[in-house]
Formats: C-alpha cells, structure tokens, sequence
C-alpha cells in the first residue's frame, strides 16, 4: 500500500502545474483585511507589476494611496495625510515573486512561504493569479482579490509605473 501511495504522491508531483510566471500583470483588486476582533476593512484599487520588480499599487477607496517600487525603493504615498514614505526595497509582499515560489497544493490552489510568511494563492480558469491570502504580523488576515486581469507579454512602460508626488507632500525616510 505504501509503495501505491509514494507512486500516487510523486505522479501528481510531477504533473502539478506551475503558476504562470507573467512579465507584466495588470489587475483591478479588492483588498480585505479581517481583524482578530473580526472588524473588516475594504481597500479598491488597481496594480500593474513588472517581473523586474517594478510596480504600482493604486488604492482608491476607502482612501487614495500609492504604493511603487522600482527593484531598489518603495515609496508610499498617503494623499490623506499629504506625505510620502521612502523606503529600501525589502519585505513588502512583491506577487511575483509569490508565483515563483508557489507549489501546488490541490486543483487551482497553491501555497508559498516568503519572507516567514505562508501564503494561500488561487488561480483563475485561465491559470491566473485571482486571489492571495494571508495572515499578516498583526493576525489580520489579508485577501486580496484580483479581477479584470491582464498577463502582458511585455514589459509595463516605467512611466506607467511612477508614483506622482505633489511638490507640498511632506518625503520622510524610512
């Protein structure tokens, strides 16, 4: 019986299925974070990210917030609070990077560790990146949600990738 099962678990090793690794991806996104007290907040937003690292996350609602990176630095841009935070690339969940690193677990879910952290990834139909879910440092656990999704081909123009700053945003350095 062992032999059939180490037989079954390697078979469906082999097969199993990579998550597309896309140059470019562009997504709109629900953002959920649930509290242990299970309090819920809802971010809207949209992203484009680029294979090298460089990316945009645009929040719209609740409130406007930026967040880019281009490999090197993360900038944040808080228009509520009319500041701008810099900071030295690092931990700050880059999906990429989750594809990479993601390894089947059953039918269109896949699981990946980074940074200390495990991460529960979903795919579409069509092999997509759909939803990532997490448990972040606070216990929140986060869901992001993506739809309207586009795998380029191609890389995103860095342009299109930019944080805009207002000249009267306060920059503090992280």
């Amino acid at each position: 019986m062992k032999r059939y099962l180490i037989f079954f678990l390697l078979f469906a090793w082999l097969r199993a299925e990579p998550i597309a690794v896309p140059v470019s991806l562009t997504a709109a996104f629900v953002q959920k974070i649930t509290t242990p007290g299970k309090r819920q907040t809802r971010y809207t937003g949209i992203v484009r990210l680029n294979r090298s690292r460089e990316f945009l996350w645009k929040y719209t609602e609740p409130s406007r917030r930026e967040i880019c990176g281009d490999g090197s630095k993360i900038k944040i841009i808080d228009h509520d609070l009319k500041q701008v935070t810099v900071y030295k690339a690092g931990s700050l969940l880059d999906p990429m990077q989750l594809l990479k690193r993601a390894k089947l677990y059953r039918e269109s879910i896949y699981t990946a560790r980074y940074h200390g952290t495990h991460y529960t990834l979903k795919t579409n139909a069509e092999g997509q990146l759909e939803q990532i879910a997490f448990k972040d440092n606070l216990d929140n656990i986060v869901n992001l949600h993506f739809y309207k999704i586009h795998y380029g081909e191609k890389p995103i123009n860095t342009a299109r990738l930019r944080c805009h700053i207002p000249k009267s945003y306060d920059v503090i350095k992280g």
